[in-house]
């Protein structure tokens, strides 16, 4: 069973885990826990509690929140009195593809969290396209048109 789990400000970790889906075939046992307007942090805090005792894991949880900080990061950190937790702010698609698509069952926490953490899980990147450039570029569909 897995121990990761997705925790964010609104729907951003529902959408993570369906893109996910989408990309993968599979979400990999992975939980996303999404703080609902108008919730109190308390409530929320027992939402998560309640999914971290379902997955019931010796290994300890990795947990991806969206912004250091917030009510699910703040509710998570908490929660490690509790239940052993990695935590991790600024989860993004490249670093959850890494953890979930890589060999996670015979690793430490720590392992996870400086895997998932490494520059190349990040995903990062920027570049200027500029008007006109012309670029041989991937076909974007498997469609002969």
């Amino acid at each position: 069973m897995s121990n990761i789990v997705l925790i964010s400000h609104g729907d951003f970790c529902v959408g993570l885990l369906s893109s996910l889906k989408m990309i993968a075939g599979d979400t990999f046992g992975i939980k996303a826990v999404p703080l609902v307007p108008g919730e109190s942090p308390e409530s929320y805090r027992e939402k998560l509690a309640g999914v971290l005792a379902e997955m019931d894991t010796a290994q300890g949880y990795v947990i991806l929140s969206d912004i250091s900080g917030g009510t699910p990061f703040q509710s998570a950190a908490y929660l490690a009195k509790d239940f052993q937790i990695g935590l991790i702010s600024g989860m993004n698609m490249p670093m959850l593809l890494t953890l979930a698509l890589g060999n996670t069952e015979e690793k430490t926490l720590e392992e996870l969290i400086e895997k998932a953490t490494l520059e190349s899980s990040l995903g990062v990147e920027g570049k200027v396209v500029k008007r006109g450039e012309r670029k041989k570029r991937a076909k974007l569909s498997v469609n002969k048109d």
